[in-house]
């Protein structure tokens, strides 16, 4: 499929909010087609914008990062308690509180 072709189909879905099935009538190309290059494209966008962590580090203050490490460090900590209580509750009431149970039958 040609550049042009594919602008064409881009500016009908996102200005003039055409569906799938639509744009593969008008065009005569599969909609599932369309809906693949259309979300090849979105990931190609996202990936462009989202900073790469290595630059996020680098435009963080020392400050920021410094209260960055010790919020996660809180986090952490929290964490690894609330594991501690299931693992001494789950001993003391003799089952697994972990162990997910299936939806029962009524």
């Amino acid at each position: 499929m040609d550049q042009k072709r594919k602008v064409q189909i881009i500016y009908d879905r996102e200005v003039n909010h055409l569906s799938y099935r639509t744009l593969g009538k008008k065009y005569g190309i599969n909609h599932t087609s369309i809906f693949q290059m259309l979300k090849a494209k979105q990931t190609k966008a996202a990936a462009v914008k989202a900073p790469m962590p290595e630059e996020a580090d680098e435009t963080a203050s020392p400050g920021e990062l410094k209260a960055l490490k010790a919020e996660l460090r809180k986090a952490k900590l929290k964490i690894e308690l609330l594991e501690s209580v299931i693992t001494i509750s789950s001993k003391e009431l003799g089952i697994d509180l972990r162990k997910k149970r299936g939806a029962r039958r009524s």
